[in-house]
């Protein structure tokens, strides 16, 4: 195992370095990482495993089961999170080629051969290693076969040589003494879970694969981000009062003040020993002056504790859906509460009042003629600048040969000297823009398409109220059954192909659609696009594209998101390829729960839920109207 010192910055060891990787050393040449070790990192755990869990489940059953179910508490223990602090490998394949005469064999062989031990073959050429492995669907990594059978023409058993024209088709062994073919690259049969689930005969599939050391697909890093929360101001909220009323109050808009603020101030009514001093001062007083207001403050608050009306409303928006809220908040309404009420977020509002504070009439007017094209056309009821998004990634395990999770199987990373699977995090504060989309015009567009029935609601509230009602699988994770409902599956697919194509015009920002990554919230009918930066400084893109150029980037976005370069066949099979929707890499659905049909109208993917259904409706059917006035 090598030691010796080089440098990478956290994020470059998270998707280039982690252990099993393959990677070129400046001194050492090819090299595997053996280790990483674990470093302290600050998250929020219970966020980062509900977030794993989340991501685990995209996978079958079966190409998942190397994982202790991270959803039970008392399993959490056969993990170790930690951020990467140092990096250890070994050279790796060690299968080497000599440059001059093409003799190959493992470093031992040739050494026995007569090669030197600097590197030097017999005939005085240089040994390098070779640059093919084998690797498998499953995860399995080996070095290239080499033959043990002599030459079946003269007998040489130290003569092994390798044609490499370039092309892995056309690699052969043959005799450097005698020229003669010996054989071609073998290909390795697999016997492990991703075999057993393909059907019965000959596939390549049940074959390792001779793969390039360089070929991007031979180590693919699986990341999850999430939000990192403070994990006691989480339990706090989950554990108040009404806690879950209050947040979905707080999420849809009726509760105006912050959810940490009126649970502490409800919790101090309830003290007993500040209650009985608070009335014992509010007695004493109301003696010498009934009409005192901070005695009448007093009995407003006893009479009507803070946020007891935004609760009752919740309960009476409820109880008309036949719903009675129980149990404690989920993962996502912490989330949408915490991002509200404890980072740095900018309104259009806000802007539009800086602008014209520092001259800028036209800039101002601009901004504001954005929010009101996204609000009417678009049916985005908000758009915002969080100015320090409080992000976490974590890199949880990684696949070979493909990244789609139902062609591969999800490895961990081998386990430490305790026996725990290593998972790497770092945590960031970076820039984003958060968007939610209006309840009404989301359960509108719903009807309109026949996805639900009935009547539309009459309010904001009341169609918060119905989506919750009615949509439960929006606030349910993966794993849980109605997850795949067809309206959740529709809303989803709406909000992740919206955000799908915002990024596909993020140029405006100044980052590469690659460095900004997409957060839904499907719960609170929300998506976030942060960019991908996990260092202290921000460089502010985000920001500048919303402050000077919102207004130009949301009608771009949304008019180039009817076009693809494979139209009308991707048009007409559901609005979704590599052409239009599809991201090569930050997916976090793996570019699942797509479909330009949702927003422009159109035929659904014959794969999804919907089975190739049209949607007449699509919730853009206004945006022609957003074109700017010549």
């Amino acid at each position: 195992m090598v030691n010796k010192g080089f440098s990478r910055g956290q994020t470059q060891v998270l998707f280039r370095h982690l252990p099993e990787a393959i990677f070129e050393h400046d001194d050492y040449g090819l090299c595997k990482v053996t280790q990483v070790a674990l470093g302290d990192v600050e998250v929020n755990r219970d966020a980062l495993f509900d977030a794993m869990a989340d991501a685990l489940a995209m996978w079958p059953a079966d190409f998942a089961t190397k994982y202790p179910d991270m959803r039970d508490a008392s399993r959490r223990s056969y993990y170790a999170v930690g951020s990467p602090r140092e990096v250890r490998f070994t050279p790796y394949p060690q299968v080497f080629r000599c440059r001059l005469c093409a003799r190959t064999g493992t470093f031992t062989d040739l050494i026995k051969r007569g090669a030197s031990a600097v590197g030097r073959c017999s005939c005085g050429g240089h040994l390098n290693q070779m640059r093919y492995v084998q690797a498998h669907n499953c995860g399995r990594l080996e070095e290239l076969f080499v033959p043990p059978q002599r030459c079946p023409a003269c007998g040489s058993g130290a003569d092994l040589a390798f044609y490499d024209p370039g092309r892995v088709k056309q690699a052969r062994w043959y005799c450097a003494k005698c020229k003669a073919d010996i054989q071609a690259l073998r290909m390795t049969p697999c016997k492990c879970t991703y075999n057993q689930s393909l059907p019965p005969g000959q596939r390549a599939e049940k074959f390792l694969r001779v793969v390039p050391t360089g070929d991007p697909s031979l180590y693919i890093p699986h990341t999850v981000a999430f939000v990192n929360f403070p994990e006691d101001d989480q339990g706090r909220l989950r554990a108040a009062p009404d806690a879950l009323q209050l947040m979905l109050a707080r999420t849809w808009g009726l509760l105006h003040d912050g959810v940490s603020d009126t649970v502490r101030e409800r919790a101090s009514l309830g003290n007993p020993e500040d209650a009985d001093m608070t009335a014992s001062i509010v007695e004493q007083l109301r003696k010498l002056q009934p009409g005192n207001p901070m005695v009448l403050e007093y009995d407003a608050k006893k009479q009507q504790p803070k946020g007891q009306a935004e609760i009752d409303r919740v309960n009476e928006l409820l109880k008309a859906c036949k719903v009675t809220p129980t149990g404690v908040p989920r993962r996502w309404l912490v989330e949408h509460t915490t991002l509200l009420d404890k980072t740095d977020i900018s309104s259009i509002a806000n802007v539009a009042g800086m602008l014209r504070r520092s001259g800028d009439e036209a800039g101002a007017l601009d901004i504001e003629e954005g929010q009101r094209k996204a609000s009417e056309l678009l049916g985005i009821s908000n758009i915002r600048v969080v100015n320090d998004f409080p992000l976490a990634l974590c890199a949880y395990g990684y696949t070979r040969t493909a990244r789609d999770p139902s062609r591969t199987v999800i490895t961990p990373f081998p386990v430490d000297e305790r026996s725990r699977i290593p998972v790497y995090a770092i945590a960031a504060e970076t820039e984003a823009l958060w968007f939610e989309l209006n309840p009404l015009k989301v359960y509108d567009w719903l009807l309109q398409n026949g996805i639900i029935s009935g009547t539309g609601p009459a309010s904001r509230e009341e169609a918060w109220a119905r989506l919750y009602a009615e949509v439960p699988g929006l606030r349910e994770a993966p794993h849980e059954p109605v997850y795949n409902q067809l309206a959740a599956v529709a809303v989803r697919t709406l909000i992740h192909t919206m955000s799908h194509l915002f990024l596909r015009r993020i140029e405006w920002s100044g980052f590469a659609p690659s460095s900004v990554g997409e957060y839904l919230i499907p719960g609170s009918l929300s998506f976030i696009l942060y960019t991908n930066r996990h260092a202290e400084t921000k460089i502010g893109g985000l920001t500048t594209l919303f402050e000077q150029r919102l207004n130009t980037w949301l009608w771009d976005a949304v008019q180039s998101g009817r076009e693809c370069v494979y139209d009308p066949i991707c048009e007409d099979d559901g609005g979704s390829c590599a052409g239009c929707t599809h991201r090569e890499h930050s997916c976090i659905s793996f570019n699942r729960e797509l479909s330009r049909a949702t927003v422009y109208g159109g035929p659904t993917p014959q794969s999804s839920v919907f089975e190739g259904a049209k949607l007449e409706y699509g919730y853009w059917k206004d945006a022609w109207k957003a074109a700017p006035v010549e």
